[in-house]
């Protein structure tokens, strides 16, 4: 989402969809993901939780920040996780170092799904994370792949770029972080991406397109797993390392 800044009304409707009809998507990611966490955790634009579920489900012994710019989500996952001691949410602006001092302790893992793509100065939110994780903490990243892909529905959603995985790899070497691993994620939405955005110029997905792609999930992980080994996809997975002292 836009750290510091609301989300538009399209943004804000596909979220509530997503969330809604995208079960099995989340839990793909949250697998690719979850070799890389460890310790406290920082989730970095949680939304309204859909990934921060299965954060806190499976990390009860963890110390667990989850964060987002747009108060109305704040909101949504302080009431979603009351009771829960070891979950802290926070209104947080990764571009304003201000907030990042605000944290009780330096964490030893972050992740942003969706994050990057809408700051402007992607670099110094990079640079920003560096300095508020532990040493020899892990930054899961997922951001959105292909320039042919950027469309309307981008724009309307706040995203200033999709990335090629040149790109990614050349701003992650302007900080200090070490790139561990890259691969693609999700091929299939490129079709339904580029047919809603591009063609038909939609700014908002329907319900049914959601529950479509959601129910196609086990079929897609094996093909993309087997068959394509994570060379295409409309997203892309980086894990960066900071450095042990």
């Amino acid at each position: 989402m836009v750290e510091g800044v609301a989300y538009s009304e399209e943004g804000h409707q596909n979220l509530l969809l997503a969330e809604k009809r995208a079960g099995q998507y989340y839990n793909w990611i949250y697998e690719e993901i979850r070799p890389f966490l460890s310790g406290d955790i920082f989730e970095i634009g949680s939304g309204i939780g859909a990934c921060s579920k299965l954060i806190v489900c499976d990390n009860p012994g963890s110390r667990i920040i989850l964060s987002d710019g747009d108060p109305r989500c704040v909101t949504a996952l302080r009431e979603r996780f009351e009771g829960h001691r070891n979950v802290r949410c926070l209104l947080i602006d990764i571009t304003n170092k201000s907030d990042l001092r605000s944290l009780e302790y330096k964490p030893d893992c972050a992740i942003a799904i969706n994050v990057l793509e809408h700051i402007k100065d992607d670099v110094a939110a990079l640079n920003n994370v560096y300095d508020v994780l532990n040493r020899g903490g892990h930054f899961v990243l997922l951001v959105p792949a292909h320039k042919f892909l950027y469309n309307c529905l981008d724009e309307a959603i706040g995203h200033y770029r999709r990335y090629t995985m040149e790109e990614l790899k050349r701003k992650v070497s302007q900080t200090e972080f070490r790139l561990i691993k890259t691969f693609y994620f999700n091929f299939s939405s490129i079709i339904v991406w580029y047919m809603n955005g591009n063609l038909l110029h939609k700014t908002v997905m329907s319900e049914s397109v959601f529950s479509a792609g959601n129910n196609l999930i086990p079929a897609v992980k094996f093909f993309e797993r087997y068959i394509i080994r994570k060379k295409l996809g409309i997203s892309l997975i980086a894990v960066l390392k900071k450095a042990e002292r």
